[in-house]
């Protein structure tokens, strides 16, 4: 063996390694052709284009080793015994709620490690040791392998495309509130601290956790400013100080389409989220108009805003899944996009003005009735027939773009005619040859009429086809169970509801939180994740992102089901050949994706009495037995190729 491994130093058994990123995260992934013998797992190294090396950190330590205070240590001491990894720690700190700069060119490094051999390269340990137990000394199995260089930027072409960091269920988190306290805390302190933190205005977490989703909101109003334009906003949640003021400072400028958000079951009073930003708009003189649906029903489900030159030109549009609220920016899994295209502005500039025409129809209150019990409002046929009929598709430096509007269909309420607007995205998911990765929030049950229920369907039908999707909602997985009464006692039974929908080609995870009852190896308990209900609320669908020609970004307000489409005011745009931004959105997805069903896998195993992974390294190669035979050895294979 000692043999073998003297000999394999220059040429890595490393056969291929790819890099990808978006503005808050890099995803890597390699392949070998056959297991390394003895491998421990890797090193990865990040290398800034100025030559600047930094070893990646790891968290989970070895077996017999323990690491209690959750302090991190170098994968040259706790290497990677997987064949992607996602590089968290490149915009986001893990020792302080601060970010690093970004707009920088990155190449990763990865190198093999076994136990440490007469002959080998050692392993040179740089940090403090501060984990339990005796360490393991390490040495290079071989030189490794350079990956390309990949960007850290939220550019690409007309679009700004940013992701929250608002993922709140880690072990990081809860350190760092209870560090601040001094004390371990109760779930229910752990809520009411995040929750101070993200509706502070200047608050660090607060910018931590929202990542550049919040300054690119401040960017578009002030590029407004800067050319004494215009915006043209049509928002559904609007609480969030931080962004109410900047309405309110930019009210010379800013016309307002707010529309119902928020229902007290005790009080019966409708638009309970936007009561204060209302009021506060009206006295402060903002130009404001009521969409007031005051039902679940319907909804003002858009999040869009237009800017517009000094002449009334449309110029650039902002929109996403993100709601202007401290939970929309910092307790979720969020997505805004800026598209710098007069064509597109255009096009959501008219829809604004058709929205106005709408709301015109609607029963009109004044500011002082908007809370009232309930109306019969709904959108009119004259809006729903424009938005029926397919805008022009837009011409881009990359690919193209094209925008759907709803409501759409004659119906008032969800039927089960497909849609114009799902007919176009079904039909591109039809098309995808390798790959769909799909983030939602809660489209219908078990997916039906969904993106959900389609990819699935697809996976089946064509077994070369990966999907990969994460939900927030466990009622959306195809295997929910509804709740029956089985017993005759007038009660419904307990249902043991499913984390995860996993069959072959098809990866589906629910976003869950280790709670107390999860205690395991060197995780602990999670339980900030539910300040922000809505966990993954993202709308995306990508669809090969690999393909220079056939790479397909879907995303918007959309919640990409059939009620959206029949019942809501909603955006979603289809961008094809940009393939730097559906490798943007793509990474996105799979960090969720990654984050979540580590998760979920333990959850599910405990309710159905099964022994939990202990989250420990393994001691020996043979971890590369299921990571060579399981579907992320798939995954990791078809980004690596790139």
């Amino acid at each position: 063996m000692l043999s073998n491994l003297l000999s394999s130093k220059t040429m890595s058994l490393i056969t291929a390694a790819k890099a990808y990123a978006n503005n808050q995260v890099a995803f890597i992934a390699w392949t070998v052709d056959e297991a390394i013998p003895d491998c421990l797992g890797f090193e990865l190294t990040r290398i800034y284009d100025d030559g600047t090396e930094r070893i990646l950190a790891a968290w989970v330590p070895f077996k017999k080793q323990a690491n209690p205070d959750w302090e991190p240590q170098d994968t040259s001491v706790w290497p990677i015994q997987k064949f992607t990894w996602r590089d968290l720690t490149v915009r986001q700190r893990r020792d302080q709620a601060s970010m690093r700069e970004g707009e920088i060119a990155l190449t990763y490094r990865i190198r093999p490690l076994v136990a440490a051999a007469v002959g080998l390269e050692a392993v040179p340990v740089t940090l403090e040791k501060n984990y339990e137990g005796t360490a393991l000394a390490l040495a290079y199995y071989d030189g490794g392998i350079v990956t390309n260089q990949v960007k850290i930027t939220k550019h690409f072409g007309e679009f700004q495309a940013t992701f929250t960091s608002g993922i709140l269920a880690g072990q990081w988190l809860t350190r760092a509130l209870e560090k601040e306290a001094g004390e371990n805390l109760s779930s229910k302190k752990l809520v009411e601290s995040i929750v101070k933190h993200i509706q502070t205005p200047d608050d660090a977490l607060r910018k931590y956790l929202a990542g550049d989703v919040l300054p690119l909101f401040r960017e578009f109003f002030k590029r407004g400013e800067d050319i004494g334009g215009s915006l043209l906003l049509a928002l559904y949640e609007l609480s969030d100080k931080e962004l109410v003021s900047l309405i309110v400072e930019n009210k010379q400028r800013a016309k307002v389409i707010l529309s119902t958000a928020g229902h007290d079951e005790e009080t019966k009073a409708w638009d309970t989220t936007n009561q204060d930003a209302r009021t506060k708009f009206v006295d402060e003189g903002v130009e404001i108009y009521h969409r007031l649906f005051n039902t679940s029903s319907r909804i003002g489900h858009n999040k869009f805003g237009v800017l517009l030159d000094a002449d009334g030109s449309p110029l650039a549009v902002i929109t996403g899944s993100t709601n202007w609220t401290s939970t929309g920016l910092c307790g979720q899994s969020n997505n805004a996009i800026v598209i710098d295209s007069q064509e597109i502005a255009a096009q959501f500039s008219s829809q604004w003005e058709a929205l106005l025409e709408d709301t015109n129809q609607l029963e009109t209150q004044g500011a002082e009735d908007t809370f009232a019990t309930g109306n019969k409002n709904v959108q009119g046929q004259e809006l729903r027939t424009l938005n029926a009929t397919a805008l022009e598709s837009v011409g881009l430096a990359a690919g193209t773009a094209k925008v759907w509007f709803s409501p759409n269909t004659k119906r008032v309420s969800k039927g089960t005619e497909t849609p114009p607007d799902l007919q176009e995205v079904f039909k591109l998911m039809r098309q995808a040859k390798e790959s769909i990765f799909f983030a939602c929030f809660m489209p219908s049950r078990q997916g039906k009429d969904s993106i959900v229920a389609k990819a699935v369907d697809l996976a089946r039908d064509d077994r070369s086809l990966m999907v990969y999707g994460a939900i927030s909602d466990a009622s959306v997985l195809p295997n929910y169970r509804v709740a029956e009464d089985l017993d005759g006692d007038g009660k419904k039974d307990r249902v043991i509801q499913p984390n995860m929908f996993e069959e072959e080609n098809i990866h589906l995870v629910l976003a869950s939180a280790l709670s107390s009852k999860d205690l395991i190896g060197a995780f602990e308990k999670q339980e900030t994740s539910t300040v922000g209900r809505a966990i993954i609320h993202d709308k995306i669908v990508v669809i090969d992102p690999l393909s220079d020609t056939d790479c397909t970004v879907i995303f918007g307000s959309h919640n990409l089901g059939y009620k959206a489409s029949y019942a809501n005011d909603e955006n979603l745009v289809i961008v094809r050949g940009n393939r730097a931004l559906a490798e943007a959105y793509a990474v996105h997805v799979i960090d969720v994706w990654e984050h979540y069903r580590f998760r979920a896998v333990q959850i599910e195993r405990r309710e159905q009495g099964k022994e939990t992974w202990d989250g420990f390294l393994r001691r020996d190669g043979e971890w590369q037995k299921h990571a060579l035979t399981s579907a992320r050895a798939r995954l990791a294979s078809y980004f690596a190729r790139g």
